[in-house]
């Protein structure tokens, strides 16, 4: 449905550029026809990506993975996309922090995971805002939570946010995702033998909580 909406938009826009009009406009409506291709682009390359991992039935060749390691890295390399929202991004430091918290996995995959829910903290949050990333370990599970300070879930989105191509419109920019990427979060976990979770948090915004298993 998403990619017929998309195409139909794209042959209107590339059908008015047969017409006579404004340089200012045919520039207006070309620039609209390169970001729409590219958004099409995108819910193709993550439908290949989510079929693919449907597919698999298990790690093929999993390993010992620092998962306090990893977020470090990915909340780093996701400062300079989230600057540019105005928003923080921060590893929340405890206690012991010192020590990994190792898991079994893959380190691609599980990136991928924590980068889009990172990302989609993000998304949500409001201008000025900080998402914050922290590690605990509960019952030899190990949890990564990402918490924001945006609107949070409203109640008729709660049961559907893992949805495939669900999608709530972003505060900042009142358009929606693919709706793929949470998709994407929850078949890492169960392929991990993990769990997620997204759930509105005390006191305002929503809490994200990836749980797996930790290592032997």
């Amino acid at each position: 449905m998403i990619m017929l909406v998309l195409a139909r938009a794209l042959v209107a826009v590339a059908e008015l550029l047969q017409e006579p009009m404004p340089d200012a406009d045919r520039a207006h409506f070309t620039a609209n026809i390169v970001r729409e291709t590219e958004r099409v682009q995108e819910l193709i390359d993550r439908m290949m990506e989510l079929t693919a991992l449907e597919s698999r039935r298990q790690l093929d060749h999993p390993s010992s993975i620092d998962l306090r390691a990893l977020a470090h890295d990915v909340v780093s390399s996701l400062q300079t996309s989230a600057r540019a929202r105005q928003v923080s991004v921060e590893l929340q430091q405890t206690d012991g922090d010192n020590e990994a918290i190792s898991v079994e996995g893959d380190a691609f995959l599980l990136r991928r995971a924590l980068s889009n829910l990172i990302d989609n903290a993000v998304d949500f949050s409001p201008t000025g805002g900080r998402v914050t990333v922290s590690i605990a370990t509960r019952r030899r599970i190990a949890e990564v939570t990402v918490l924001d300070q945006g609107p949070g879930i409203p109640d008729y989105a709660e049961d559907k946010v893992f949805e495939k191509f669900y999608s709530l419109a972003r505060p900042h920019s009142h358009k929606k995702s693919t709706g793929l990427g949470l998709s994407f979060v929850k078949e890492i976990a169960d392929l991990h033998h993990g769990r997620i979770s997204l759930k509105n948090a005390e006191g305002g915004g929503a809490r994200a909580v990836l749980g797996l298993p930790l290592g032997g």
